[in-house]
């Protein structure tokens, strides 16, 4: 069970570069210890631990407050890896800004072989290329197949947890590099709800045999649960939208052409990449009904230019 101590039993110090936690152990001692912090992007949090910006907590409508977003000290743990290694766990809550109102979005559109593509407005496009997920799939496929063979349920254990946490670092990367790509051009992120895909669309057992191809294996919603919190975090707004027809509509007037592959080819022979022309459609995407007013009346007659009745119907129709 790893020690914990809560958030009155241990304060932050910082000698040079070096971090230390003090917490006690037994009497109201303090302890020393010397951290190497995991990220540098924890050392802002650290610093206003340590400036007491956490003591007061300001007043959320206070847009100006320097406090506003100041860290809560929360508990703290201390835990030993398999490895032997220790590790100190504060736990800090924050307040986050609201997300403001863009008029644009950017879309990105996920898939396997290219595990995110995010266009900006009738714009450019970023590619996360899966060549390197597909790969560690098939190669950890093998290993496993391998380590059964050779009745080896430990070793495979540890593999699977291995393989887990590389696919997890590698969404962490892109989702940040996502964040960061909406927030420097000042717009939302926009995704398509992928919810019950697995069990939507088909695979034949031959694909699904091929860990690289496998949907059963394909991460989509950690991809999405980890930009969404890193959006909420930094203030950019994320929404995700329908699905259907993403992929299979022209994103200049949204008329169903042909995709195939990495290609789509509109009924005008107009071609594009795929994915690109898909993040372009969640980017732009206003709903599936137009606005209708029941209260306006329509001459349906007079729309079409005819004055006269069609086989002996009214000169006019009303629709109200």
């Amino acid at each position: 069970m790893p020690l914990e101590v809560n958030n009155q039993g241990w304060r932050i110090e910082k000698k040079g570069d070096t971090y230390s936690v003090a917490f006690s152990i037994i009497r109201g001692v303090k302890k020393r210890i010397p951290l190497s912090i995991h990220q540098s992007s924890h050392t802002d949090t650290l610093d206003k631990i340590m400036a007491k910006k956490a003591k007061k907590r300001c007043d959320p409508g206070d847009l100006q407050s320097p406090r506003e977003r100041a860290p809560r000290k929360g508990s703290l743990k201390l835990w030993k890896s398999k490895k032997g290694i220790w590790y100190v766990l504060l736990s800090v809550s924050m307040d986050v800004p609201d997300a403001k109102p863009v008029k644009n979005w950017i879309g990105v559109d996920r898939g396997q072989n290219q595990i995110a593509v995010a266009s900006l407005p009738n714009g450019f496009g970023k590619f996360w290329n899966g060549r390197q997920i597909k790969h560690l799939r098939r190669r950890y496929q093998k290993l496993r197949k391998q380590l059964q063979k050779a009745n080896k349920p430990k070793v495979i254990k540890r593999l699977e947890s291995k393989e887990r946490r590389t696919i997890t670092y590698i969404n962490h990367c892109i989702s940040k590099q996502l964040v960061q790509f909406a927030s420097s051009y000042g717009m939302g992120l926009r995704f398509e709800d992928l919810s019950n895909i697995r069990q939507t669309s088909k695979q034949s057992k031959l694909v699904r045999s091929d860990a690289g191809n496998n949907r059963h294996a394909w991460s989509y919603f950690q991809l999405e649960t980890l930009t969404r919190y890193k959006a909420i975090k930094n203030g950019v707004p994320f929404e995700l939208i329908p699905a259907p027809y993403t992929s299979k509509s022209d994103h200049r007037h949204g008329v169903i052409g042909k995709r195939n592959g990495h290609w789509f080819r509109g009924f005008d022979g107009y071609q594009c990449n795929s994915d690109w022309n898909a993040s372009q459609n969640i980017g732009q995407w206003l709903g599936f009904s137009c606005p209708l007013d029941l209260q306006k009346t329509v001459f349906v007659m007079d729309a079409d230019g005819l004055k006269d009745g069609v086989n002996g119907s009214p000169p006019r129709l009303e629709v109200i």
